[in-house]
């Protein structure tokens, strides 16, 4: 189901979907929500472990980088989009090197059109079966278990045909207190929710959602419509009322975008440039939100071997080149 979003270009919006989608991978210390069995083929040396121990030195755990080191930023202004990659690990861990090795339990592509000034963001549900280059059929959050953030891109552009420019990667520990940072996020929450695997339940309406409570919507998925389907919807309903909230800030007082992308860039790791961070966070004011589209790849559940599993529709394929064409997904 295609749905109109308010979104907006790379940094802040790259930062706080970070954030949001990596709660699908944030399943508490149950496994009831995570149980993707161990590939079949073992991962290389130095792979993630899910838990962190108590002795673990702590590590900013979120990282921005380029797909592609030797390639060139791409111009705002230019015809080419620009495709990011956002990956939310399932490790349990303070090491930056251990969340690279878990499985990426929320995976969004983003596409900007910079000329046209218009975004879509494009999620995949964490069961899908899919070929990764070098292993064969497996879950599509295996990839970067076997090979990284690098894997991970590897497997997404042989899927979907687009060229990725940059990966962002989330781990577990600096989302609620980066949520508290800034205040909480006000949403309009869209029905009850009641899943006895969160912690919190949630009336219909109005809710200012600070970090833990932040953390248990963005988990809920097994009293939501569609089960991981419908967490990804919500995981854009939450990036919307991020982004409505910076936007409200902003025009209110132009400081609120230090105060925010301070409190990022203090949890970040990242190769790109600050000055060219802080020139895409001003974009944020830019964007015409009524246009941009949020859109969780359809599929359907079937099982292989006795292990469920997620079959993409062949309807995938027209996605992926109406995204790949300009970025957007049925823009014009």
């Amino acid at each position: 189901m295609r749905r109109p979003l308010l979104t907006t270009l790379l940094t802040v919006l790259l930062l706080m979907l970070v954030l949001s989608t990596v709660l699908s991978s944030v399943v508490g210390a149950g496994a009831q929500d995570n149980a993707t069995p161990t590939p079949t083929t073992a991962p290389a040396a130095g792979g993630a472990g899910t838990s962190g121990g108590s002795d673990e030195a702590a590590e900013n755990t979120i990282k921005i980088g380029k797909a592609h080191p030797a390639e060139s930023f791409p111009e705002r202004k230019s015809d080419k989009p620009i495709f990011i990659l956002v990956l939310g690990s399932d490790a349990r861990s303070r090491q930056a090197s251990t969340i690279a090795r878990g499985r990426s339990d929320s995976i969004h592509i983003i596409g900007i059109n910079p000329k046209k000034g218009r975004a879509s963001i494009l999620g995949f549900p964490r069961d899908a079966w899919v070929d990764i280059p070098g292993h064969g059929k497996n879950k599509i959050n295996d990839a970067m278990y076997y090979g990284g953030p690098e894997g991970a891109v590897a497997m997404i552009e042989s899927l979907t045909g687009m060229r990725m420019d940059y990966y962002a990667l989330a781990g577990f520990y600096d989302f609620r207190g980066l949520v508290s940072e800034i205040g909480g996020i006000n949403v309009d929450i869209p029905y009850d929710i009641n899943d006895p695997h969160v912690k919190y339940d949630f009336k219909k309406g109005h809710e200012l959602l600070t970090g833990k409570k932040a953390l248990e919507f963005n988990r809920a998925r097994y009293d939501v419509p569609g089960g991981d389907f419908g967490r990804s919807e919500n995981q854009g309903l939450f990036l919307v009322s991020m982004l409505r909230d910076y936007r409200r800030a902003f025009a209110k007082d132009p400081s609120t975008m230090y105060r925010w992308f301070t409190a990022m860039t203090n949890n970040i790791q990242t190769d790109i440039k600050f000055d060219e961070l802080l020139d895409l966070a001003f974009t944020i004011t830019k964007i015409d939100a009524a246009t941009v589209t949020n859109q969780v790849v359809p599929g359907s559940i079937g099982q292989d071997g006795g292990e469920s599993i997620v079959n993409l529709s062949s309807s995938a394929r027209s996605i992926y080149a109406d995204m790949a064409a300009d970025g957007l997904i049925g823009g014009k």
